[in-house]
């Protein structure tokens, strides 16, 4: 059971693309520790299971039984959310890419929003 859980904790962590350093950092605990959860060698106690399941919107259905979606379904505005404090929190790959991003949209005019509409528009991204 144990071994089970812990390969759903490793694919959470590199689902968002994280260290287990930055891993346990987010929910208290030390490397060493997210490695023997992962590992199995630990169980996951039920402090860690609920910080998991608040700090990445985990099912804690799937966590435990792997039954159901990994993610709990969010609203738009909470994705969004999710999605700036994660690029501003962490130091992954990916978050450099995404304060990058955020800081081109942050420098546009009033023109470029437009333009970047009509681009939207033509490509048919989804307006939510």
């Amino acid at each position: 059971m144990n071994y089970e859980i812990g390969k759903r904790v490793r694919k959470i962590r590199l689902q968002k693309g994280i260290s287990q350093e930055q891993f346990g950092e987010l929910i208290g605990i030390k490397k060493a520790a997210v490695s023997k959860i992962e590992n199995g060698d630990n169980s996951l106690s039920k402090n860690n299971l609920i910080s998991i399941c608040k700090q990445f919107n985990i099912n804690e259905e799937w966590l435990l039984y792997g039954k159901g979606e990994m993610f709990i379904p969010t609203s738009r505005e909470n994705e969004i959310r999710a999605f700036f404090e994660n690029a501003m929190s962490s130091d992954t790959d990916l978050a450099k890419i995404q304060r990058k991003f955020i800081n081109t949209l942050i420098s546009l005019d009033k023109e470029e929003w437009i333009v970047l509409d009509r681009f939207m528009k033509k490509y048919h991204f989804n307006q939510k």
